[in-house]
């Protein structure tokens, strides 16, 4: 008599947990933002009166507490660790073939990219995809600066993207590439 009703509780247990296991699925009901927030909002309409020029001198001068900041914790690293200042509190190569300075808006970067090719493949260069970039609004005021050298030889590049209001570097970079040297065989 055990047997049946031991066979009969553990199938009403297991019955129960597969039907609370299979049952109607709740699903969370979200509303779709139209409206992304972004780290760095839209501030087009907004009067900054800093010239590019001025904002490239007062960078180089670290004259803003922020990079003041950048500039004390980089210094506290090893030299190993310590990536090139250049690069991180932008300056312009010295032998660039073309150095750009401009107050622009976050999604005219993308018209800047200059292509170039290693012999096999165009690049280009910075290469950013604006519209996948959640951080900064496409309508947000930037310092954009771009300094790059494209020889026969070789592709140096580096770019530094500030935001006006904040002075913060909201994207940066360089990159050097070597160009395939191709030998054509030229009969007389």
């Amino acid at each position: 008599m055990k047997n049946p009703l031991i066979i009969n509780l553990s199938t009403f247990i297991f019955s129960f947990s597969l039907s609370l296991l299979l049952g109607n699925p709740i699903y969370a009901q979200t509303t779709p933002s139209d409206k992304i927030e972004y780290i760095y909002p839209a501030n087009k309409e907004k009067v900054f009166d800093e010239t590019v020029d001025e904002f490239y001198q007062a960078l180089r001068d670290i004259k803003y507490p922020v990079h003041q900041e950048f500039y004390q914790r980089f210094k506290q690293k090893p030299k190993e660790q310590q990536r090139n200042l250049d690069t991180v509190l932008f300056k312009e190569m010295p032998d660039a073939s073309v150095s750009i300075r401009r107050k622009i808006l976050f999604k005219e970067v993308e018209e800047l990219n200059y292509i170039t090719s290693d012999g096999n493949i165009l690049r280009s260069y910075p290469g950013m995809d604006i519209k996948y970039n959640q951080a900064v609004s496409p309508d947000r005021q930037v310092f954009f600066f771009y300094s790059f050298k494209d020889t026969e030889k070789e592709f140096r590049g580096r770019y530094a993207i500030y935001d006006v209001e904040t002075k913060e570097m909201v994207a940066g970079g360089n990159t050097y590439m070597p160009k395939l040297q191709i030998t054509r065989n030229t009969e007389e």
